[in-house]
């Protein structure tokens, strides 16, 4: 009898952890499927700076920020220049604080063509390992949406590194290259700007992304992202667009430097 008590007693304790078990496992895979990350956006960029590696530690919350986020990075090119290398493509002064240098930037460099993305992973390794900050958005568009948009290469402009590439189907050197366009991710540039960067920081914004610009601009002001931009270095690719996004972009960038955001005349030549 004492035998027979015991195992009615340990069926009914593994009854209630079965119905235990077909309780709350369904719920628990529920609450893992469903779990937001409310530190991204919804592309999976994150709202908060966490330094450009693991060996980067993250700012001092209380201090502003120097950073320079290059829209158009091509091959690093621009970065070289940033960085003020003896050897950099091309040479421009870019602005930066009286509280600090070149070396001390936040860089993020953004570039479309998936043709540059191993110089991009090589440049950021080897500026980390110098104990540069930078992080990188490799076949990533600088855009108006958040999402995907088609980009169109450039593969006939060899020697110049394939700079007619663009989210512009009618661009000429697109054109001539018979491109079908590839669907790359995209980011809501001046949503990520508002949510990565503060008043505080020192924000230099370069933008040289083969006539998106006008577009671009423009949405700058539809979002007030003149709150966190101080310099804005936009060059013109004025051949590719139609009178009506000409004249946008111009009342945009006027709108721009009337809120504070200095929008000096910028021209790589590459």
């Amino acid at each position: 009898l004492f035998r027979r008590t015991n195992i009615g007693q340990a069926m009914a304790i593994n009854k209630n952890i079965v119905f235990l078990c077909a309780v709350t496992l369904p719920a628990a895979f529920l609450l893992a499927a469903t779990f937001h990350d409310i530190n991204l956006l919804s592309n999976g960029v994150s709202k908060l700076y966490k330094g450009a590696s693991a060996a980067v530690s993250a700012p001092d919350p209380s201090k502003p920020r120097y950073i320079f986020v290059d829209l158009g990075a091509n091959r690093a090119d621009s970065l070289e220049a940033f960085l003020q290398h003896e050897h950099a493509k091309f040479e421009y002064d870019f602005p930066s604080p009286s509280w600090a240098t070149h070396d001390d930037a936040d860089i993020y460099l953004f570039e479309a063509n998936p043709h540059f993305n191993y110089d991009l992973i090589m440049a950021k390794e080897r500026y980390i390992a110098e104990g540069k900050k930078i992080q990188i958005f490799p076949a990533t568009v600088a855009d108006v949406i958040d999402g995907t948009r088609t980009f169109y290469l450039d593969t006939i402009n060899v020697g110049q590194d394939y700079w007619g590439s663009s989210t512009n189907p009618n661009h000429p050197d697109v054109v001539n290259s018979n491109s079908n366009g590839t669907e790359l991710t995209a980011v809501n540039i001046a949503r990520w700007l508002l949510m990565n960067t503060l008043p505080r920081d020192f924000v230099v914004v370069k933008m040289d992304i083969e006539g998106a610009e006008y577009d671009l601009v423009p949405h700058f002001v539809e979002m007030k992202a003149w709150t966190v931009i101080d310099y804005l270095l936009v060059e013109w690719h004025t051949a590719l667009p139609q009178e009506s996004a000409i004249k946008a972009a111009v009342e945009a960038s006027q709108k721009l430097m009337a809120e504070g955001v200095n929008m000096p005349e910028y021209n790589s030549g590459a």
